[in-house]
């Protein structure tokens, strides 16, 4: 049950990946499309630290150290871009709203 759990976690953040990839290409206005970007790195980041935690969970493949060391290198760049998305999110944040919507 819990590794179905952390797969529908991942799923839901590749989809919120692609949502907000979308909405950055769709964007206009600079800050807003670096905003959507920003949201969408820490969903990637959240998808590659969520698959290492499924992996090191389901231990498929987990019987070498390689298998151990490539999956909490994935967890730590994971966690560690989502921590650099979080602190830039709260930099454009104030931006992006200043900004106006209607920018031709």
């Amino acid at each position: 049950m819990g590794q179905l759990l952390i797969i529908g976690l991942i799923l839901f953040a590749l989809g919120a990946y692609f949502v907000y990839k979308r909405r950055a290409y769709l964007t206009k206005t600079p800050y807003r499309k670096a905003l959507f970007n920003t949201q969408a790195l820490i969903w990637l980041s959240m998808f590659l630290a969520l698959f290492a935690v499924n992996q090191m969970v389901g231990g498929l493949g987990l019987d070498s150290t390689v298998g151990w060391i490539v999956s909490i290198v994935m967890l730590v760049l994971g966690v560690g871009n989502a921590i650099v998305g979080f602190v830039r999110y709260r930099k454009l944040y104030p931006l992006a709203a200043e900004e106006p919507i209607n920018q031709s």
